[in-house]
């Protein structure tokens, strides 16, 4: 039941959700590409299969930026640029840090439980959409497939972490509020919006799910404001 460092850097500069892969790629071309935990790739074509420590995020409408545990310490290979221009797509502009939060957070199993919201979740491989389909007349079951599903990520979360969980990880969907079709990486999947309870204290704007380094899957508490 690891402590894990958190640190959350959020600039001053507003993004749209959709120009997170491009803030992405602005943000590695900055660094140089000294760290892969900033683009999980070994080399120019091997894609490094891990949970990524180092994520991209729209919080509170500006572009941000969520390290985890070592990715605390090779965030430097960004701040220590002090020209901190970045080109967005087609803009281009210098960021100044708003605000940062580092702190340690404990991740475990409780007995009770924690309710979260999880935004833009993209949950379906192709084996689980063509289920999640068959299922479409069943809506308990397609919620008792997302659970599962859900579960899992949380547990590849954990593993990410170097967390080995011992206890059961419960996770139950509450409230699913919206299902809507989104691209990502060129072409249009379903991402999830909902309310879900789990016995596992999970920071807020990690993300779950494929699409996590790119502000797919975000957890949040719901019980907290979102410029905290």
């Amino acid at each position: 039941m690891p402590k894990i460092r958190y640190l959350k850097v959020r600039f001053a500069q507003n993004i749209f959700p959709y120009d997170i892969p491009r803030f992405r790629a602005a943000v590695i071309e900055k660094t140089a590409r000294e760290s892969d935990l900033f683009h999980n790739h070994n080399g120019d074509d091997k894609f490094l299969y891990r949970y990524p420590l180092i994520q991209y995020k729209v919080t509170n409408k500006k572009a941000s930026i969520i390290c985890l545990e070592s990715a605390t310490d090779d965030i430097h290979y960004l701040l220590k640029n002090r020209d901190m221009n970045l080109r967005v797509g087609e803009h281009t502009q210098d960021y100044t840090i708003e605000d940062v939060d580092l702190h340690y957070h404990q991740v475990q199993t409780w007995q009770s439980e924690f309710e979260y919201s999880l935004l833009n979740w993209h949950a379906l491989n192709q084996k689980y959409h063509a289920r999640f389909k068959e299922l479409e007349e069943d809506q308990a079951a397609q919620i008792d497939l997302l659970e599962s599903i859900l579960r899992g990520n949380i547990l590849a979360f954990a593993k990410g972490i170097n967390w080995w969980v011992d206890d059961q990880v419960t996770v139950k969907i509450t409230q699913l509020q919206q299902i809507k079709p989104l691209r990502f990486k060129q072409k249009r999947v379903l991402a999830f919006t909902l309310n879900f309870k789990s016995n596992v204290s999970l920071p807020d704007f990690i993300g779950l799910g494929k699409g996590s380094s790119v502000g797919f899957g975000v957890v949040k508490s719901i019980d907290k404001p979102e410029n905290e």
